[in-house]
């Protein structure tokens, strides 16, 4: 072969090997570009979600005129002095609702939403529910379960293969707190629900299954399971199947926008309002599942009513996830033959609620300073033991 003849052939070469790199360039390119254009337009679909479902939400709100808007007090002489005393003694701070066989005997305020600009509590304020929350996460679970689509004895396994041990972990030991799991440590930045969930599984421990252990992370997972078995993310599943259809007003997630309704959070003082609590919004954000929600005390038993009396999912099921009636944690309360009580701490809020099975009668109280020594819970099931079990 002459040289002409190579140099001809070398130089084709070189021109193919061009065109390929070319063509390679240009479909990694398109393949990297087609990539951004999906996750551009899913976002969309994710942003065009969530203004439909606040839209609805909105709509909800401005048909709704419920008892979020009075303050009432049908309390007897004795009754009220009962209650000012022991709220008094307590320097109790926040709103108060008493319902007795579906009859709203009180609901008022008590010291300041905004101790700065004197802002007095009343049935409008929002507070942080925190803990509570989970037992709507938990109700939310139970509605799958009716679906069929989730069973309570699947093992965690099936959701979370790389949790360590997760085949001898069942969904119904996470909703009573017994499957063992704890998270070590928590994000302190703000994450999507996937990067939560996935920051979880990789500070994860597991230790002494079946036995009773109060974590967090438990619904956190749940929360997660729910947004892999419905394609909902958790934030869509409670404003369809709880704000909406039970049209909730002044109930929803962190931060509330609605300027002048929501409480600030104190340091309790001796007699007074301590520095407001700050709350970076990666401490709520993290909170999936588990308490990131804000309600009015009415807004917060309507809901509650609404489980224990199957208008969220048949109420033959409520056994099933609240098992216990000697007062052990299940489905997100602590249950007991004739009631169930629930309570929450977070960034300087306290709630809790007494209710009794039926859902006719209840009370809830909801605070902007937490007071560690009586727990407002103590109170609560004061105000029930005096007010609702001895007027049966």
């Amino acid at each position: 072969m002459d040289n002409k003849l190579k140099r001809g052939l070398l130089l084709v070469g070189l021109i193919l090997l061009i065109i390929g790199g070319t063509i390679y360039h240009e479909r990694q390119k398109y393949a990297v570009q087609t990539q951004q254009t999906q996750q551009k337009m899913k976002q969309l679909q994710q942003q065009l979600q969530a203004t439909k479902l606040e839209l609805a939400i909105q709509k909800v709100k401005s048909h709704e005129a419920g008892i979020d808007d009075r303050t009432i007090n049908h309390l007897s002489a004795k009754e009220q002095q009962f209650v000012q005393q022991l709220l008094y003694d307590n320097s109790f701070s926040g709103t108060i609702l008493i319902v007795r066989r579906n009859h709203v005997l009180f609901q008022g305020g008590r010291g300041y939403a905004n101790f700065a600009t004197k802002q007095l509590n009343s049935p409008q304020t929002t507070y942080q529910i925190a803990s509570i929350q989970k037992s709507l996460t938990a109700a939310l679970l139970m509605k799958q379960v009716q679906a069929g689509n989730i069973d309570l004895a699947t093992p965690l396994s099936r959701y979370y293969p790389q949790i360590k041990e997760a085949d001898q972990i069942t969904l119904k030991m996470m909703v009573d707190m017994r499957s063992g799991l704890t998270e070590l440590s928590a994000p302190e930045k703000e994450l999507s629900d996937q990067a939560r969930i996935q920051y979880a599984l990789d500070h994860l421990a597991v230790k002494d299954i079946g036995q009773h252990n109060y974590s967090p992370v438990n619904y956190l997972l749940l929360a997660g399971i729910l947004e892999q078995v419905t394609h909902k993310s958790y934030r869509e599943l409670v404003g369809n199947q709880l704000i909406i259809p039970f049209k909730l007003t002044s109930f929803n997630f962190i931060p509330n926008e609605t300027t002048g309704q929501q409480a600030t959070a104190y340091g309790y003082q001796q007699d007074g309002y301590g520095t407001p609590v700050s709350e970076p919004s990666y401490v709520y954000m993290r909170e999936l599942g588990t308490g990131n929600m804000y309600a009015t005390t009415s807004s917060l038993f309507r809901t509650e009513q609404a489980i224990v009396q199957g208008k969220v999912f048949k109420k033959s099921l409520l056994k099933t996830l609240r098992s216990s009636t000697t007062g052990e944690y299940t489905g997100g309360v602590y249950n007991y033959k004739d009631y169930f009580t629930s309570h929450g701490v977070e960034s300087g809020f306290e709630s809790s609620l007494q209710m009794s099975q039926d859902g006719r009668s209840g009370i809830v109280l909801l605070s902007n300073q937490y007071k560690a020594n009586p727990s407002i819970g103590l109170l609560t099931n004061q105000l029930y033991k005096q007010l609702i079990t001895l007027n049966r």
